[in-house]
C-alpha cells in the first residue's frame, strides 16, 4: 500500500486514518506546493487532478480523502471504525462523511487561501469575508449542536467520520474562525491527543 501525501492537506486525514487502523503503508511525499502534481506522469498515473491524497493498494490507485476513508474502515477496521451497513447510524455516518468535503471543507479552503496561501495580490476579502459568515452561521453551529450532546460526531463511539469531522475543525483552528464553544474545544483536544492523530500530522 501506497499514500501520496502531503503535510497540511487532506492527505493527513488519511494517514491518520492508517495510523487509527495500524495499516503499515509507504509514505511517498508529494510537494503540490512545489509543483509536483503538475507533472505528467503523476497526473496520468497516479491523480489525474494533480493533488493529494491518493491511495494505491492491490493496484489500483483510489483518489479522495472521504472516499478512501471509508474504503479503509470497511476493509481493515473489522467494523471498528463505521456503523452496519443498512443502519440509520450508517447514513448518519454517510451523511457526515460527505457534508465535510462538500460543505465544511470549500468554506475554510476560501478563507485559508485568501489568507494564508496566495499572494497578496490575488486574496479577495470580499470572498473571505463571506465565507467566515457561513462558516460562522450555517457550518460551525452544526458540529457545536452533535458535539454538545455525544463525545464523538456519531455518538459515544470514534468512528472515520471523526477524522473527516477533526480535520475540519483543526483546519478552522488553524484558519483562526473556530470559536470558543466548550463542546468543540473538548473534542478538539481528546482526537488530538490520539497517539494516531499525532502520526497522522508527522
Amino acid at each position: 500500500m501506497k499514500l501520496y501525501h502531503q503535510p497540511r492537506t487532506r492527505s493527513a486525514r488519511v494517514r491518520w486514518m492508517l495510523a487509527e487502523l495500524g495499516v503499515p503503508c509507504d509514505v511517498q511525499p508529494i510537494d503540490v506546493f512545489a509543483g509536483d502534481g503538475r507533472k505528467p506522469d503523476y497526473q496520468q498515473t497516479v491523480h489525474p487532478h494533480g493533488f493529494v491524497p491518493a491511495l494505491e493498494d492491490d493496484g489500483t490507485v483510489l483518489i479522495e480523502s472521504a472516499a478512501i476513508c471509508m474504503y479503509l474502515a470497511d476493509r481493515y477496521a473489522d467494523g471498528r471504525l463505521a456503523p452496519k451497513p443498512g443502519t440509520i447510524e450508517r447514513g448518519k455516518y454517510y451523511e457526515w462523511m460527505v457534508y465535510v468535503p462538500a460543505t465544511a471543507d470549500p468554506c475554510l479552503e476560501t478563507i485559508m487561501f485568501h489568507t494564508l496561501f496566495l499572494p497578496e495580490p490575488k486574496r479577495i476579502p470580499a470572498l473571505v469575508d463571506r465565507a467566515k459568515k457561513t462558516w460562522a452561521s450555517k457550518i460551525e453551529p452544526r458540529f457545536k449542536a452533535q458535539l454538545a450532546k455525544t463525545p464523538f460526531i456519531l455518538g459515544e463511539t470514534f468512528t472515520a467520520a471523526d477524522v473527516l469531522v477533526g480535520g475540519s475543525l483543526t483546519w478552522a483552528k488553524m484558519a483562526g474562525v473556530l470559536g470558543d464553544d466548550p463542546a468543540l474545544a473538548r473534542y478538539i483536544d481528546a482526537l488530538t491527543a490520539r497517539p494516531a492523530f499525532v502520526e497522522g500530522h508527522r
